[in-house]
């Protein structure tokens, strides 16, 4: 079997029945720039590195073999998303393509569709949660009363943001809107305007802002350190 025919199985098998998923160990990181999150999963006896580019929601990646073969690449173009509210999911759907290493030059032929189909949660690539209770992450019991603010940085710039125990929320770059950062905690929250995730870090008081909009075309990936107000 050839190192194409065999990735194309691999993808497919482990793609498709979410398998890599709850592989282990699990490594994710995103980039100095954020503008990319890296994923490393072992895969059976595979070692796959994904990246997950936040300009376009692609995926590339590369999977490595513990024989003497070369590594395989990967390459998936994102075509479609299902939000699964009952579960505070986003899953996305991806048109994936494999191929060997090139050999005396670049040619169009030597990517292979492995599937029109393959289908990732965006919790893939979200790095395993502290904690669950973000009963500490709010900045006051409303906007009225906000003892703190959250000053953030990432692929979309500087902005503020603040979390309240009323369930409401204010973002210097989008405004007040309606979110519960107590109930949607571990989960993908649809918010106006798209869908959000925040992850809450005890150890360090802080937080990671996943905002993701409606037409999933992009991601916006922020640290955020907490300021008195």
């Amino acid at each position: 079997m050839s190192t194409r025919t065999s990735i194309i199985a691999a993808v497919t098998t482990v793609l498709c029945t979410g398998a890599a998923a709850g592989a282990a160990p699990t490594g994710v990181q995103w980039t100095p720039d954020a503008l990319r999150i890296l994923v490393n999963k072992d895969v059976g006896d595979e070692r796959w590195a994904i990246t997950w580019n936040l300009s376009d929601v692609s995926t590339t990646g590369n999977v490595f073999f513990r024989d003497d073969r070369a590594p395989a690449f990967v390459w998936c173009q994102n075509t479609d998303h299902d939000f699964v509210a009952s579960i505070g999911e986003l899953n996305l759907q991806f048109r994936c393509f494999g191929a060997d290493p090139s050999f005396g030059g670049f040619h169009f032929a030597d990517w292979t569709v492995i599937s029109d189909s393959v289908v990732l949660p965006t919790s893939f690539f979200i790095p395993p949660a502290e904690t669950c209770d973000l009963t500490a992450a709010v900045n006051g019991p409303r906007a009225a009363e906000a003892s703190s603010f959250w000053q953030c940085d990432g692929n979309g710039g500087r902005f503020d943001f603040q979390v309240f125990v009323n369930g409401t929320a204010i973002s210097s770059a989008t405004g007040a809107f309606d979110y519960d950062v107590i109930a949607s905690a571990c989960t993908i929250a649809r918010v106006e305007g798209g869908f959000l995730d925040v992850e809450y870090s005890p150890s360090r008081d802080h937080l990671t802002l996943y905002e993701i909009p409606s037409a999933v075309d992009q991601v916006t990936v922020s640290e955020c350190d907490r300021q008195a107000v």
